[in-house]
């Protein structure tokens, strides 16, 4: 729970308490495509008032844990260290741990020695990688990490992983990793599909444009900065070119750093956006665009370019070597650098008819039942070995 302020401390009437967080999402999806399984979800938290709490809600068992916080080690609990290791007896249980680079998936490891466990990536910085670019208490903080993954990723028997590039770093702490690129999936029925120019009528965009649109935050790891250059030397080509950017927070918010260079460049700042209305800005759209060039990027395909392509536009992004599928030249562009990302994000709006099958390919590769399948099939490869 790192950001209490957001979520509750005790148990709500909406269940808020129990049912935040991947290890919720995750839960109910194996709750709802892997009957086979009796699913539980474990939580350390250190902000809950009282120290335990238990409730079955929709058949998943929600177990939280109190702990303690080591200041930027992590968080600690010995009851639920206890716990696990009574589960450990349990020859028949796969320990899904929904982060890696992780003092808590530390602990599970080490104290689950010949168990079940499988993990996920979803973006978060290896030791490896931190020790290569830090100085100082981050640089021996790095240390401490590659030391508890030589320890206890051997411990490991399964890596989900997001993106490509997190490799090369697990091998290092396990040389014999198994692995594969996965994704969290994503509810396409949440996102519908209207023509591009209702969804311009709704939003009151300018139906003779040309839209970019970005969603997220406007912050450095997502290279705001040099979108923002890219656009404005497409506008040159293409004067009537706007980008849209979109679910930002407030100007001062963490992670806005790039709000007043955005502003002055013109660009159109939506703000925050319902997630219900999320769908007529990826209609309203000619092309997604993701900028994943840093070297301290590991996030994946990403969230947001597989909303867009549920809403069938195309995508623009070096993320898109991760995709699960194998038709990536149909559904948009994989630019190298800033160069090829100016020519693509033009390719794209010149040749708009190229790009097809991107809903169904989604729905094919990232729906909710597809990725539970993915990884009922790594559970039950390690349960038979």
């Amino acid at each position: 729970n790192y950001e209490p302020s957001q979520f509750r401390r005790k148990p709500d009437p909406e269940n808020r308490f129990y049912t935040y967080g991947f290890g919720s999402t995750f839960g109910r999806h194996f709750n709802n495509y892997l009957k086979i399984y009796d699913v539980e979800v474990w939580r350390i938290d250190g902000y809950c008032e009282d120290k335990y709490y238990e409730k079955e809600l929709d058949n998943i068992r929600f177990r939280i844990f109190k702990s303690f916080h080591f200041s930027k080690l992590g968080y600690f609990s010995w009851k639920y260290i206890k716990e696990l290791k009574k589960q450990k007896n349990k020859r028949d249980t796969v320990f899904f741990v929904v982060h890696t680079h992780n003092w808590q998936t530390y602990q599970a490891a080490f104290f689950l020695k010949g168990s079940k466990i499988v993990t996920t990536h979803h973006g978060d910085w290896s030791p490896f990688f931190l020790y290569e670019t830090s100085k100082g208490l981050r640089k021996l903080k790095a240390l401490l990490g590659k030391i508890a993954e030589k320890i206890t990723f051997k411990n490991i028997r399964y890596f989900l992983i997001c993106d490509i590039n997190q490799v090369k770093y697990i091998k290092q702490a396990n040389p014999g990793m198994q692995y594969e690129i996965f994704s969290t999936g994503l509810d396409i029925n949440r996102f519908k599909t209207i023509s591009r120019a209702e969804a311009r009528k709704d939003l009151k965009l300018e139906p003779g444009k040309k839209y970019i649109l970005y969603v997220g935050k406007l912050y450095k790891y997502k290279q705001i900065d040099k979108l923002i250059e890219i656009w404005l030397e497409i506008k040159k080509t293409f004067p009537e070119t706007e980008l849209l950017l979109a679910g930002n927070e407030e100007r001062g918010k963490w992670g806005e750093e790039y709000y007043d260079l955005a502003s002055k460049s013109g660009a159109k700042i939506i703000g925050r956006v319902l997630n219900v209305d999320l769908y007529k800005y990826y209609c309203a759209a000619d092309v997604y665009v993701l900028l994943s060039l840093r070297k301290d990027y590991f996030g994946g395909t990403g969230i947001a370019p597989l909303e867009s392509l549920a809403c069938n536009t195309p995508v623009v992004s070096n993320s898109l070597k991760n995709y699960l599928g194998n038709n990536t030249a149909e559904i948009g562009e994989m630019p190298e650098n800033e160069e090829e990302y100016r020519e693509a994000i033009l390719k794209v709006l010149r040749e708009p008819d190229k790009y097809i099958n991107m809903r169904e390919s989604v729905d094919k590769f990232y729906s909710l039942e597809a990725v539970s399948e993915r990884i009922g099939r790594v559970f039950k490869m390690i349960l038979e070995k």
